[in-house]
């Protein structure tokens, strides 16, 4: 405990989100006492997984993400004017924001909050980096999953992924896409009258007409029951095979990347 105080001391100063640390120094939070101290004072408002609640919101997605620690750090004590968000400054010591921010990050899938001489920011990996450019060129996920505020949204969104999937159900989500199909993305197939199918995600639905998704994600369309020969669920997904297709070194790189979210 006695390197984190040694460093937290200088935490007075957060009101201008700056730290100084020695280049030779990191320092690591107490996840235990944070997930302890968030249980106690901030579910009640974000959640018990940070998934956010009517007084709160979420603390697992994209805009939380994108905080530096610093910045986690600031509105932790400072509060955050105009919102339900109370500055927490004055009821709990440095360590003890510093614990939760650090928590805070492990529900966002993250490791134990780490300060050093440079401000926390993308990783540095080169696995993840190069994962990155294959989901965003040729693999082309980026068409159809969003993570940040990039991508499509026929498929679900990929922030925080890795803290709702363990490593071995994230290999099966693109090992067999089809094997376990994330409610809200089903696929629809509308078989035309001149036999002509389409599949894509669904929408909406009534009486008179369905409405889905096209695959490229870039067209909603309405189909008049009446007018169409058949429509029907299907048990397949509409994300392809990619994983499956790549070398192995890319399948590595790919998989880093997804981890990392």
């Amino acid at each position: 405990m006695q390197y984190r105080s040694t460093f937290l001391k200088g935490l007075a100063g957060i009101a201008l989100g700056m730290f100084s640390l020695s280049a030779s120094v990191s320092v690591y939070s107490g996840v235990g006492e944070g997930q302890e101290l968030y249980n106690a004072y901030c579910q009640i408002c974000h959640g018990g997984l940070g998934e956010g609640q009517q007084m709160g919101k979420p603390l697992t997605d994209s805009t939380a993400n994108r905080l530096t620690d610093e910045g986690l750090l600031s509105v932790i004590t400072q509060g955050r004017s105009g919102t339900g968000m109370a500055a927490w400054g004055g009821s709990l010591s440095d360590i003890e924001i510093f614990d939760v921010a650090s928590y805070i990050r492990n529900l966002q899938g993250k490791p134990a909050m780490i300060l050093d001489d440079g401000d926390s920011g993308p990783s540095d990996d080169p696995l993840v980096l190069a994962g990155e450019q294959l989901f965003n060129n040729s693999a082309a996920c980026v068409t159809c999953h969003t993570y940040g505020e990039n991508g499509g949204s026929v498929g679900p969104k990929l922030d925080g992924l890795s803290s709702r999937l363990s490593d071995d159900a994230l290999l099966q989500a693109v090992l067999s896409p089809s094997a376990t199909i994330v409610s809200g993305f089903e696929t629809k197939i509308v078989e035309q009258n001149d036999g002509t199918q389409v599949r894509g995600r669904y929408r909406n639905d009534s009486d008179l007409a369905v409405q889905i998704q096209s695959e490229d994600g870039r067209r909603w369309v309405t189909y008049f029951k009446d007018r169409v020969k058949s429509i029907t669920d299907s048990a397949e997904s509409l994300m392809p095979d990619t994983y499956a297709s790549l070398g192995a070194v890319e399948q590595e790189q790919l998989l880093a990347f997804l981890k990392s979210l």
